[in-house]
């Protein structure tokens, strides 16, 4: 197992609120389909805030050098275990290393409309 660290950055339009913070790893080396989670960290009652950091740290198992890992995040601001309007989400690709410890990565997130 390897370490990956980092921060989810806060958008201005964000809520002040609490909420589960969920950072996931994903194999997504194939565009059509689902991308396997291969490790992730729920965080339960966060406080979140406009122009916030939240850190986090997750262990993730090495993989083969030809597979494409990235790092999502879903801010339940809504609290349904669903993305929903008013939740924030990651909408870009966050790459991540096969091999070794990562970090610190940023994870900027939006607000879903």
């Amino acid at each position: 197992m390897r370490r990956i660290r980092g921060v989810v950055t806060i958008p201005t339009d964000a809520p002040t609120t609490t909420a589960r913070v969920v950072v996931e790893v994903r194999d997504v080396s194939y565009a059509d389909g689902t991308a396997p989670v291969l490790a992730s960290v729920a965080m339960e009652g966060t406080p979140v805030r406009p122009e916030g950091r939240i850190p986090f740290v997750l262990d993730a198992p090495e993989v083969p050098a030809a597979t494409a890992l990235s790092l999502r995040c879903h801010v339940d601001i809504v609290d349904d275990g669903t993305v929903a309007i008013g939740d924030l989400l990651s909408t870009r690709s966050i790459p991540v290393p096969v091999t070794g410890d990562a970090g610190p990565l940023t994870v900027p997130v939006e607000v879903v409309t």
